[in-house]
C-alpha cells in the first residue's frame, strides 16, 4: 500500500488544475492522480476537430500536464473508496492511502434507452475515441443527424454542414438552445441555421433507430416521421459520475455530490470538484446545473487552497458561456429571464441593438444585448449578447464580472468604456448602457 498526501480521482480540467495549484504552492506534497482514460481529449474542442484540417493530436490533452507538475499519474479505475481508513482501491488491485482525497470524476454521455441506439452508426460526443469515430463518419458520409439542440449539438451540426454534409438537428424542445438562451437570440440563430441549409426537427422525440446497412440508418420520430442518414451524433446531455461517492457513503443528489461552501463532501477528508459536484448558483444560492470546464477550473482553485489549509469559500457558479453559429457569436451569463421567473424573482430586462463599428464603415453588423436585473435590488443577475464575429465570449465575461461585483443598473449606466471606428459603436452608443437605460425606463414606468 502506498501513502500520498493527496489522491485525485479524475484527469479532466478539475484534476489537472488541482495538481498545478498544489505543486506551485508546495512541491514537497506527494500527489497521485488516477484516471481511466489513457489520453484525454479537449472536450469543448471536439466539434472543431471533426474536420481533418488539424491532426487529431492537436485535440489531445498530454499526460505531461500531470507528470510535469510533480504528480504521479496512474492509468487505472478506482473501484472502491474506504473512507474510514482513507484508502482507495483500483481495478488493477492497487491501494493508495491518502491524507486528502479529491473526487473529480466528471460526467459521461447520456445515451437514452431507445431501440437501436447501440448501432455502430451512432456515436456520442465525449472521448477521444468519439472524435476519431466522428472523423471517419464525416470523411465518407454525406448525411448526418444530430440528436440534441444544445451548444455541442449545434456546434457539431455547423461543423458538419461547413464540411458539405446534409445535416439535420432533432430536438425535443420547441427550439434549439432553448434551455440556456434568451428567446431574443434563439429565433435569429434558428433562422441562421436554416439559411445555411441545416434542417430542424423541433419538438420531436426519437422513438427508434433502424440500421439498414453498413452505412445507412433511419431515425424514426414521433408522429410517424423518419429521417435517413449515414450516421447519427448523440448530444443529449450527460450523466454525473457520482456512483463511487455514493458507494463510499457520501451524500449525493440528482445534481451531483453534495459539498459545503469549501467544496468539502460529507467526509472532512474528501473534496469534490467539476461536473460531478452539485453546483450552487452565485445568484440564488440554490442547487443548479453547470457542467462547464470553466466551473471545474474555478472550483478546483478553491479545493487546492483548502487542502493547503487556506480556508477559501466557493461563491457559486454564474455559468458564463459562449458559442458560435456560422460566424455569429452568442454569449450568456447568469440567469435567463425564464430561470429567474421560475425562481420567483421579480425582474426587469433591458435590451439594445447597436452597430459593432462606426456606421460609415463597411460590413457593419448589429450587437443585440439583453440584461436582466432584480427589480428590487436593481442588481444585474443575467444577460446575453448576440453579435457577428468572435467577441461574444468577452461580452459574456463582462456580464459575469458585473454580476460577481454586484453591479446595479446605475453602475452599468455610468461605467466607462472604450470606442474605436473598427471595434465598437460610436462614443455615445454602448450596448450595455443602452440595455441598462431600457431597464431603468421600464422600472420608472412601473413606479
Amino acid at each position: 500500500m502506498e501513502k500520498r498526501d493527496v489522491v485525485i480521482i479524475g484527469g479532466g480540467p478539475a484534476g489537472r488544475v488541482i495538481v498545478h495549484a498544489l505543486h506551485s504552492a508546495d512541491p514537497s506534497l506527494t500527489v497521485t492522480l488516477i484516471k481511466d482514460e489513457k489520453i484525454n481529449v479537449n472536450r469543448c474542442a471536439v466539434p472543431y476537430g471533426i474536420s481533418e484540417k488539424y491532426p487529431i493530436e492537436k485535440f489531445q490533452i498530454p499526460n505531461t500536464l500531470v507528470t510535469d507538475f510533480g504528480a504521479e499519474l496512474v492509468i487505472d479505475r478506482v473501484t472502491r473508496i474506504d473512507a474510514r481508513n482513507r484508502r482507495v482501491q483500483t481495478r488493477d488491485g492497487k491501494v493508495f492511502e491518502y491524507g486528502n482525497l479529491v473526487l473529480a470524476t466528471g460526467s459521461r454521455p447520456l445515451v437514452p434507452k431507445i431501440p437501436g441506439v447501440d448501432s455502430e452508426l451512432i456515436t456520442p460526443v465525449r472521448y477521444l475515441s468519439d472524435l476519431d469515430r466522428l472523423r471517419k463518419f464525416a470523411s465518407k458520409g454525406k448525411r448526418a443527424v444530430v440528436v440534441g439542440g444544445g451548444y455541442i449539438g449545434v456546434e457539431i451540426a455547423v461543423e458538419l454542414r461547413e464540411m458539405g454534409l446534409d445535416v439535420g438537428i432533432v430536438e425535443m424542445l420547441p427550439k434549439v438552445l432553448m434551455a440556456t438562451t434568451e428567446p431574443e437570440f434563439v429565433d435569429p440563430l434558428e433562422q441562421l441555421l436554416k439559411d445555411h441549409g441545416v434542417k430542424l426537427f423541433m419538438g420531436k422525440k426519437v422513438v427508434s433507430f433502424e440500421q439498414r446497412s453498413a452505412d445507412e440508418i433511419v431515425i424514426n420520430l414521433d408522429g410517424d416521421e423518419s429521417i435517413t442518414a449515414d450516421f447519427v451524433v448523440l448530444s443529449v446531455g450527460v450523466i454525473l459520475n457520482t456512483e463511487l461517492a455514493a458507494e463510499a457513503g457520501l451524500e449525493v443528489s440528482p445534481l451531483g455530490i453534495k459539498t459545503d461552501e469549501y467544496l468539502r463532501t460529507s467526509d472532512e477528508h474528501i473534496y469534490a470538484s467539476g461536473d460531478c459536484v452539485e453546483k450552487r448558483s452565485f445568484i440564488t444560492g440554490k442547487p443548479c446545473r453547470g457542467e462547464f470546464g470553466t466551473n471545474a477550473v474555478f472550483m478546483s482553485r478553491v479545493v487546492a487552497q483548502n487542502i493547503l489549509g487556506n480556508r477559501k469559500k466557493f461563491p457559486g457558479v454564474i455559468n458564463a458561456s459562449a458559442t458560435t453559429v456560422f460566424g455569429w457569436g452568442l454569449g450568456q451569463a447568469g440567469l435567463t429571464e425564464k430561470m429567474a421567473q421560475e425562481e420567483g424573482l421579480k425582474v426587469v430586462s433591458g435590451t439594445s441593438k447597436v452597430p459593432d463599428k462606426y456606421p460609415m464603415l463597411e460590413d457593419v453588423a448589429p450587437i443585440t444585448t439583453k440584461l436582466l436585473f432584480d427589480s428590487e435590488t436593481r442588481k444585474l443577475i443575467g444577460g446575453g449578447v448576440l453579435r457577428k464575429g468572435f467577441g461574444a465570449a468577452q461580452s459574456s465575461d463582462f456580464i459575469s464580472l458585473a454580476i460577481q461585483l454586484g453591479a446595479t443598473i446605475e453602475d452599468i449606466l455610468n461605467y466607462q468604456y472604450a470606442t474605436h471606428p473598427e471595434q465598437a459603436a460610436k462614443p455615445s452608443d454602448n450596448s450595455y448602457t443602452f440595455a441598462a437605460r431600457d431597464a431603468a425606463n421600464k422600472l420608472k414606468a412601473q413606479a
